[in-house]
């Protein structure tokens, strides 16, 4: 699996194009697409805690860990 990040202005049409770079491969592939809006300033919010942050990243572990998980790398029972 490969992640690309990229920083779009979304314009009123929401039409975005999308040019991959070379060395991901040719063939079958399942894209998904997080819309994360910017705080006003441009800065990030915080997050409040470990398990906001595993949940909103549980893309890059596909469906094997979310926010219960966190008790196991932690010691926190949430």
């Amino acid at each position: 699996m490969m992640t690309i990040r990229v920083s779009i202005n979304i314009d009123d049409d929401r039409r975005v194009v999308v040019t991959l770079p070379p060395e991901v491969p040719i063939g079958e592939a399942d894209l998904v697409v997080t819309v994360v809006p910017r705080a006003p300033n441009g800065k990030k919010r915080p997050r409040s805690s470990l398990a906001e942050w595993a949940e909103q990243h549980a893309e890059h572990w596909g469906n094997t860990l979310n926010s219960s998980d966190v008790e196991s790398f932690t010691g926190r029972r949430f």
